[in-house]
């Protein structure tokens, strides 16, 4: 689940993109995660996935080729 304060997060790394583009925000929002909760769980990726609208599989590519 993500709280209030996370989602906050979130938007304010969307909002640094067009709104067709909002996918671009994805290892900002994954960072924030990994910030917050010490690690990116399987869980996590798949909540980014659905808050930047994108397949959970896109947002597991990004956490495991980057190092974060």
């Amino acid at each position: 689940m993500i709280t209030d304060s996370t989602r906050t997060r979130f938007d304010a790394e969307v909002a640094k993109y067009p709104a067709d583009q909002k996918q671009s925000a994805v290892m900002a929002c994954l960072a924030v995660l990994q910030q917050e909760q010490g690690f990116v769980s399987a869980e996590s990726e798949k909540l980014v996935a659905e808050y930047l609208g994108m397949p959970p599989i896109a947002v597991h590519e990004v956490t495991t080729f980057y190092n974060m």
